[in-house]
């Protein structure tokens, strides 16, 4: 249905009216639609395929045992119907009826009528089991977490195990409880389809037909094919706990003192780390990566030290997260546009400042650096206290802007920012001696000195930071300035003054 824009609430309203009136067959197809997978008929429907299955059990033990046996019958014969009502109104509120069948084929075998005219054939009745662990899953996965997930798979497995043995041991009690002793109880003959399946080999009686062999054949290779299931579901969680223990070390956040914290992830992160590990002073510091990850990526990281990083999966902008990673200990945070799940620019930007007020109320004195994708954005995060915001689209447009006025500029730039190589843009505090000095005579002493270019002069100017690029070369400097300068590496003016007294 189109709205347009001066629709009111009434237009609206008579308008899915008429559209009722003219389709019912639409509403009520998605009435039933709603119906059949609302939650509540989901768990009925569970309860009710595991009554049917203990009622299978019953009726093969209890056959031709008078009135109890025509009750259990009587019983499944309703519970095959309301089966059959069930499929039916999946068929009619189907948009996809090739996608119904290909789906339900085997409910449908389930509750053939014609499974009555063959007592051996009601086991097939057992296959609506694996309907169970497909709703069982697909309730699980409405609560998106991955432990609703482990616990969908261990589910599955137990339910196909629980198949096999079923469907062996009723099997196996219908084609031989009459001629071999070994399988005259229904309860001889679970015993016997669990130790098949477990040992892989006919344990507890010998099937004398080729019918019974054939079921043998089937439980066996069922046993070894969930055996291999369970090897591999083990050794990926086996693999995961050594990767969490190995790689992630959750235990030693606690200790973590002076370390870094990036909040989020996308595919730039790899190149930050990559910068930071490359500082001579940063590189010794610990850094903890946290976001929602799906998996760590552990793969982009291999020109670093891994032994230094540490990941940590969780929502950042929550408290108790940040208290996890030690951010109270922590000596930078990093604030990237996290790109970890499907968000629109907005809603990582709102992220992003939302784990950059929760940083500066636990930790004032933490230095912050925040990575947005709308500048309109930076009004918050500066009343935050966030020292540095870095807008990725606006500095690739002045840097392209700067390469079409300036030919090879960005050739400067791309060393002054990187630091591998060349020179590096560093910031140093003013020594105490220089107070009152001019930029000129900073910026002459520098250079003869130590091969550096004095090119700015950080202040606080009434609690806000101002930065004066080139100033005039009789600006003086004052106490609690900072110089910054482009050198080759860490200028150490302190030492060299003391070297010349």
């Amino acid at each position: 249905m189109y709205i347009l824009p001066n629709m009111t609430t009434s237009d609206y309203i008579l308008i899915e009216t008429l559209q009722d009136l003219d389709m019912p067959n639409k509403s009520l197809q998605g009435r039933l639609d709603r119906f059949i997978h609302a939650p509540q008929t989901e768990l009925a429907l569970i309860l009710l395929i595991l009554l049917s299955v203990i009622l299978v059990i019953a009726e093969v033990t209890l056959y031709s045992k008078g009135q109890p046996y025509r009750l259990v019958y009587l019983t499944q014969e309703l519970l095959t119907g309301i089966f059959i009502i069930e499929l039916t109104i999946r068929y009619f509120a189907a948009k996809n009826k090739r996608r119904f069948f290909r789906h339900y084929w085997l409910d449908i075998i389930a509750v053939l009528p014609l499974l009555r005219a063959f007592r051996l054939l009601r086991v097939l009745r057992l296959l609506r089991l694996l309907r169970v662990g497909i709703l069982l899953n697909q309730n699980l996965n409405r609560l998106g977490s991955t432990l609703a997930t482990s616990i969908g798979v261990q589910i599955g497995i137990l339910l196909v195990v629980g198949l096999v043995i079923l469907v062996g041991a009723i099997a196996i009690h219908l084609l031989e409880g009459l001629r071999n002793p070994d399988f005259s109880s229904v309860k001889d003959s679970l015993w016997w389809s669990f130790f098949t399946l477990v040992s892989g080999e006919p344990i507890g009686g010998e099937p004398q037909t080729d019918a019974g062999r054939l079921v043998t054949l089937i439980v066996i290779l069922g046993g070894l094919t969930m055996f291999a299931m369970f090897t591999g579901v083990v050794s990926a969680v086996m693999v995961q706990r050594l990767r969490t223990v190995m790689e992630i070390k959750h235990w030693e956040l606690d200790e973590l003192r002076d370390h870094i914290v990036i909040c989020g992830w996308n595919r730039s992160g790899h190149l930050l780390i990559e910068q930071l590990q490359a500082d001579p002073i940063l590189k010794h510091h610990p850094i903890v990566v946290v976001a929602e990850f799906i998996q760590t990526p552990e793969r982009e990281l291999k020109h670093v030290n891994r032994s230094q990083i540490y990941f940590y999966t969780g929502d950042y902008t929550t408290i108790d997260v940040l208290e996890a990673v030690g951010i109270y200990h922590t000596s930078r945070a990093i604030l990237l546009a996290d790109a970890t799940h499907p968000r629109s620019d907005q809603d990582r930007d709102a992220r992003t400042v939302l784990a950059a007020l929760t940083i500066e109320k636990l930790h004032p004195g933490i230095y912050t650096c925040a990575q947005l994708l709308d500048g309109k954005n930076n009004v918050q995060l500066r009343v935050a206290g966030v020292e540095d915001v870095i807008v990725a689209d606006e500095l690739a447009s002045h840097l392209m802007a700067t390469s079409v006025r300036n030919w090879g500029s960005v050739d400067v730039l791309a060393e002054l920012l990187t630091v591998q190589t060349g020179n590096q843009i560093y910031k140093i505090s003013l020594p105490q001696q220089w107070h009152g000095i001019s930029f000129w005579n900073a910026a002459q002493w520098l250079k003869e000195e130590l091969d550096s270019i004095l090119v700015a002069v950080e202040r606080q100017t009434q609690g806000h930071r101002e930065t004066l690029v080139n100033p005039p070369k009789d600006e003086q400097l004052m106490l609690g300035d900072r110089l910054v300068v482009i050198a080759p590496h860490q200028p150490q003016i302190e030492r060299v003054l003391k070297a010349k007294k």
